[in-house]
């Protein structure tokens, strides 16, 4: 049996409202599909990026990529070529989430059955 305190929330120990805002900077259809593919990589191209998630617009993605950037979870490097290119990476910041994503994909292989009926 649990105790009183293992079976506390302890959210309101961090602030609600900083909760709700790191949910904003992750939220969104395609983002987790992004930070898993940077995750992976050194750095990847717009185009790479673009291949490892079809089903997204370019509209949709650079928006995204842009939220992302501007939240300090990616970097976007531009490299200044005669045929130019531009790369993104995770940032420190945005590899520090890496944990929180394994703890958010733990949770729902645990609970796939709840996860299956939405």
């Amino acid at each position: 049996m649990k105790s009183e305190k293992e079976n506390k929330c302890t959210v309101e120990d961090y602030g609600f409202e900083n909760i709700e805002k790191l949910l904003t900077m992750i939220g969104g259809k395609w983002k987790i599909q992004i930070i898993y593919h940077l995750s992976g990589n050194p750095s990847i191209r717009y185009g790479q990026l673009k291949r490892k998630i079809p089903e997204v617009s370019h509209k949709v993605l650079s928006t995204q990529l842009k939220d992302l950037e501007k939240d300090r979870l990616i970097s976007r490097i531009e490299h200044n070529e005669i045929v130019p290119r531009v790369e993104y990476l995770l940032t420190e910041l945005g590899s520090s989430l890496l944990p929180v994503y394994e703890v958010f994909g733990n949770w729902c292989e645990e609970n796939k059955d709840i996860l299956e009926m939405r």
